[in-house]
């Protein structure tokens, strides 16, 4: 199991997509912590987090067995 430090480390150096940094550098998420800490409804509303983003952060999560609280929602 991966540490929950992942969370905290810089979005740049995550395996993720370049659209998800960008939307992240326009939303000044730093760190995964940053965006789990709101729910799915709130962040759907944040300029650029798209659903397809959703599925990118859930899938990371889930990849790195990270189920965590997000929102209301349990991902796992």
């Amino acid at each position: 199991m991966q540490s929950p430090s992942l969370l905290r480390q810089p979005i740049n150096e995550l395996e993720l997509s370049e659209a998800f940094k960008q939307m992240a550098i326009r939303n000044d998420f730093r760190n995964l912590q940053d965006i789990i800490n709101w729910p799915a409804s709130v962040l759907l509303m944040h300029n650029n987090f798209t659903y397809h983003i959703y599925q990118e952060l859930r899938k990371f999560l889930q990849k790195n067995e990270l189920g965590v609280t997000y929102g209301t929602t349990v991902i796992k």
